[in-house]
């Protein structure tokens, strides 16, 4: 037989624990999520509603893909180039030590920006974007 701390023996312990699982079952039993739902009675299905008109597709200028010339280990000597309609938009270092933005197709060359390379590249891409037609 079992004791419990103060030496008065337990009696009934298994009496107990079967009374314990009953009651657990019990509860389980009356639990709503332990119950299967009522059947409903069928959907009615929905009218179809008309197909959903496309958005026409973006005209939006190309991606830029951005080059180095001499290497990515190099881009801050030689700089980058993208191109764009048969021309070439580039991102160079300046003489001042900042950069310059340039837009050459045909040998002409165009000045887009000169500034930081932050102020270089949105002007570059700001260009692609109203469709390089110069």
């Amino acid at each position: 037989m079992t004791t419990n701390g103060d030496e008065t023996p337990v009696t009934g312990l298994r009496a107990a624990r079967k009374e314990m699982a009953a009651a657990k079952a019990a509860s389980k039993a009356a639990h709503p999520a332990g119950k299967t739902p009522a059947k409903k009675a069928p959907a009615t299905k929905a009218p179809a509603k008309a197909a959903a008109k496309k958005a026409p597709a973006k005209t939006g200028a190309a991606k830029l893909k951005w080059q180095f010339p001499e290497g990515f280990s190099e881009r801050g000597r030689t700089g980058q180039t993208a191109s764009l309609n048969g021309g070439e938009l580039a991102m160079k270092p300046g003489e001042k030590g900042g950069w310059r933005a340039t837009w050459t197709k045909n040998g002409k060359v165009t000045m887009l920006a000169e500034g930081g390379a932050a102020k270089c590249y949105a002007a570059c891409v700001q260009f692609s974007r109203k469709g390089a037609a110069a």
